[in-house]
């Protein structure tokens, strides 16, 4: 069910007057111009391609989105609020912004069900946790971890089968449930890290890694690794990580429950990301949201945090941290 045509007529006028109804079309002066003029025009009924939660288009700053976006960003209000406002049950909402009208759209799934979606997953066989491990993989095990400067209780060594040779990083959701797992190598593999079959039902765009949980409206430093996510916590900062370059709808709606700082790697792929992220993370209702990027010195957090002491780390970032602007260069 779409979004009542009536409805966000009534909500423009309050909000964005004076209003003009042109067939299916509703135009007001745009919110991202400075003239009073009505470039923005709104259709309920999704335009040509019928997108069921109505699209928004400035025919001058060529802004385009949802009118669920559209009314999260007049409110100033978060995902779920836009959804009660226009009266749209938070199941069948999908958010996009800057889209090409022609493009079609994947329904995201809602944080309330982000838990309850999977199935509580087993460790491979012959897991032990690194301190209860045979010796040999001890030693293999801690001599890694030694490089990277970290050793976190949570890790287990895989010692026969599939991920022989392998750190396991367990994904646990806040309520305790295994979700999902990641291998990183420490023998010579090619392969470097390697997940649950996909037999199980999540791929890694399915889940975040979060360092530690915190309460709603708290502030993450969002990394692309796990050993980056832990580098920053290992400093004192709530962290989480997202498995790379790409931020999935699904990880965009759980992390739009807090502040997010962009920490992604120093590298040119880095720095493309991150207005594809903050965009997305704007859309599923994250207010405030931040950039830091390590200095060019290092490629990433954990790199930086292994040569330089935390209280060095913490204050780079204290000093660097800025507010998103479209266009910037954050490398330093």
């Amino acid at each position: 069910m779409g979004i009542d045509f009536q409805k966000f007529v009534d909500w423009a006028q309050l909000r964005l007057p004076p209003v003009d109804i042109k067939g299916n079309e509703i135009r007001v002066n745009s919110i991202f111009t400075s003239d009073q003029k009505k470039h923005l025009w709104c259709n309920p009924f999704g335009g040509k391609n019928k997108i069921e939660h109505g699209v928004y288009h400035c025919w001058k700053s060529e802004k385009k989105g949802t009118l669920v976006n559209l009314v999260m960003q007049v409110e100033k209000c978060d995902f779920r609020k836009a959804l009660e406002i226009l009266g749209l049950q938070q199941q069948t909402l999908l958010a996009a912004d800057n889209f090409d009208f022609d493009l079609d759209f994947e329904k995201p799934s809602s944080v309330e069900n982000w838990e309850d979606s999977f199935v509580e997953l087993e460790l491979p066989p012959s897991c032990y946790p690194i301190n209860k491990s045979p010796l040999n993989w001890f030693n293999k095990a801690k001599s890694y971890l030694d490089k990277r400067k970290i050793f976190d209780d949570r890790f287990f060594v895989c010692t026969t089968g599939k991920y022989e040779g392998r750190i396991i990083i367990p994904y646990y959701s806040e309520g305790g449930k295994l979700i999902y797992f990641n291998g990183r190598t420490i023998i010579d593999n090619p392969l470097r890290y390697r997940g649950p079959e996909k037999s199980c039902g999540v791929g890694k765009e399915d889940v975040l890694f979060f360092t530690n949980y915190q309460q709603h409206g708290e502030k993450y430093y969002l990394c692309e690794g796990e050993f980056d996510a832990l580098s920053l916590h290992k400093c004192g900062l709530n962290a989480v990580a997202c498995g790379g370059k790409n931020l999935s709808e699904k990880q965009a709606i759980l992390l739009s429950q807090y502040k997010i700082c962009l920490a992604l790697d120093a590298d040119e792929s880095g720095q493309q990301a991150l207005e594809k992220m903050k965009s997305k993370l704007s859309l599923y209702g994250s207010s405030v949201i931040t950039v830091v990027i390590p200095p060019n010195m290092v490629k990433d957090w954990n790199e930086f945090y292994c040569k330089y002491d935390a209280k060095i780390i913490l204050s780079y970032i204290q000093s660097t941290e800025k507010r998103f602007e479209a266009g910037y260069s954050y490398a330093f």
